[in-house]
């Protein structure tokens, strides 16, 4: 079968620094792919040209058939596919919880309004924030607004979600609620794209793990194998100084 997300050889500089040096990477559909590695690595520039919002300068992204280095791309149906969950929320402040996962179902796909409230009631009872409904953003904690942004994604009914650095702008007592909630979307059939720098999430979530650092992909393989088995001494030496 093909690949669910296949990239080949991309590369993507902003001015003189080289993001992506030639990245290659196939997700197959239902698979689970976490990619650590140090900060400015590219991860984050990776996970963003897999969703359109950075253009490479060369290579080939593919993604459930869609070429995105056409010079057309279907932006709505990419929207249709793929759902991403930022480091930051990305909230509407002034919109309630609720209207802030129903707004994109019923402005990009259509859906209408009772549809859309219906399903994200369930997906916010999933999170744990069925009691939040009529909250506003600035009255939630960041754990709570992360777990609206998982919502509001999943609410998109993607093929693929994309998560870059989910857990990073929490505060550390904040961060097991949104990890507990990312390790149950693991447990389904969801195709999983996860930039993080918590090892236990890549550990216990992934399929494959991979290990960029520089703009390259340096190895890639099982949890057990990234953590256990490489005899790569990058990824030793990294792992040692955060494990």
């Amino acid at each position: 079968m093909d690949p669910l997300i296949s990239v080949r050889d991309i590369r993507k500089n902003f001015g003189k620094v080289e993001a992506l040096k030639g990245v290659s990477l196939d997700v197959a559909e239902g698979e689970k792919v976490v990619v650590i590695g140090p900060s400015g690595s590219g991860k984050s520039v990776l996970i963003r040209c897999i969703n359109a919002l950075e253009r490479p300068d060369s290579g080939d992204i593919v993604v459930d058939g869609m070429d995105l280095m056409a010079r057309k791309v279907d932006t709505r149906k990419l929207a249709n596919e793929v759902a991403m969950v930022f480091q930051g929320y990305n909230l509407y402040p002034h919109k309630t919880v609720l209207e802030n996962v129903t707004f994109a179902p019923e402005k990009v796909l259509k859906v209408p309004k009772a549809q859309a409230e219906e399903a994200a009631v369930a997906y916010l009872e999933r999170v744990g924030l069925s009691s939040k409904l009529d909250k506003y953003p600035d009255q939630l904690s960041g754990g709570q607004q992360q777990r609206v942004a998982i919502a509001r994604a999943l609410n998109m009914h993607p093929k693929i979600m994309l998560l870059d650095e989910p857990t990073s702008a929490l505060d550390p007592e904040m961060v097991n609620e949104v990890l507990d909630v990312i390790k149950s979307l693991a447990e389904t059939n969801m195709t999983i794209v996860m930039v993080t720098h918590e090892m236990g999430l890549a550990r216990d979530a992934a399929d494959r793990v991979v290990f960029m650092e520089n703009g390259l992909v340096v190895d890639q393989g099982t949890p057990g194998y990234i953590f256990g088995e490489t005899d790569n001494a990058r990824i030793r030496a990294f792992l040692s100084k955060i494990l």
